[in-house]
């Protein structure tokens, strides 16, 4: 039978092993310390080097584009953006990339489209970093180093279907070709969006209807499901006002359809009209950014 250790013996014991563990502590720490951030030799005065792809005509550009790069924290797709680029790239030919002097540190890139009066590719913003580097050439590659530009499909809004509501049979099957609020009270309007152009799409953003006193959307669909609808009332951030529902990148090739159900309540005679405001996280106005024709389709509100 071992024998019995005494409350003495426990004490040397433990003494024995803190004392093993502060000699072995250079070790075995290494494991537990994250090493420190690599020290660059170089961080000013960089020539940071990246490529530009043409997703839908698969290959890089090289000519006819712009990029700029902001400071951290900057917008430059906000509406009221104001604030100049702190560096501007240019392409190599030789080398066959694009490269921009700047330091280490993070930034925001604008690349945009300046072939005018035909441009095709929408302006794409994205936080880019730039490292040290220990090479005496002081040249890095920007991380991405390849930045993706988008081109803008043809998107076509065909003209809508209105059927208004029918109290004798009880549906929506009385077709119009304008809103007569004297004649009935209710009506579905249906719109379907065809894109077009392979490889091409239409980024995100907002289907907006112009606000008419008294006429009140009560439900909507986009592509069969549900969707809810919102109201926009500011119109300091976009420029725009009015009810709205968000829909995702349509692809060339897709065919969209919107069902909305509208009802009189009073209404106001006007025009109501869908505008199809693509690429809503890009709000700066003029030809710089939104150089595009958003898509509209009118209906006549009459009494």
């Amino acid at each position: 039978m071992s024998p019995k250790l005494s409350t003495r013996d426990w004490v040397y014991i433990v003494i024995a092993i803190a004392a093993l563990a502060v000699i072995s502590y250079p070790y075995w720490s290494s494991y537990l310390i994250p090493p420190a951030p690599t020290a660059y030799k170089y961080t000013t005065g960089l020539t940071v080097k990246f490529k530009v792809y043409d997703v839908a005509g698969k290959a890089l550009l090289t000519s006819n584009i712009l990029p700029e790069f902001y400071a951290v924290g900057d917008n430059p797709f906000q509406r009221t953006f104001t604030k100049s680029a702190v560096a501007v790239g240019a392409y190599e030919t030789t080398p066959a990339y694009w490269s921009v002097p700047l330091d280490a540190g993070t930034y925001v890139l604008v690349i945009k489209d300046t072939t005018s009066p035909t441009k095709t590719k929408y302006p794409t913003k994205m936080t880019v970093t730039v490292s040290g580097t220990n090479d005496e050439d002081k040249d890095v590659w920007l991380t991405p180093s390849i930045i993706n530009m988008d081109t803008r499909a043809t998107s076509t809004i065909a003209t809508p279907t209105i059927k208004a509501y029918n109290d004798t049979s009880g549906a929506y099957d009385i077709t119009a070709s304008t809103i007569n609020i004297t004649t009935y009270d209710k009506w579905r309007i249906s719109y379907e969006i065809s894109v077009s152009d392979t490889d091409k799409v239409v980024i995100a953003g907002r289907y907006y209807w112009t606000k008419i006193s008294g006429l009140v959307i009560t439900t909507s669909y986009l592509d069969g499901s549900e969707v809810a609808i919102s109201d926009d009332t500011e119109a300091a951030d976009d420029g725009l006002t009015g009810y709205f529902m968000t829909f995702n990148n349509h692809k060339a090739g897709e065919l969209h359809r919107i069902d909305i159900y509208v009802e009189d309540v009073g209404a106001s005679t006007g025009t109501f009209q869908l505008k199809q405001y693509e690429y809503y996280a890009c709000l700066r106005s003029g030809t710089t950014y939104r150089w595009w024709t958003d898509q509209t389709s009118s209906i006549t509100v009459q009494a």
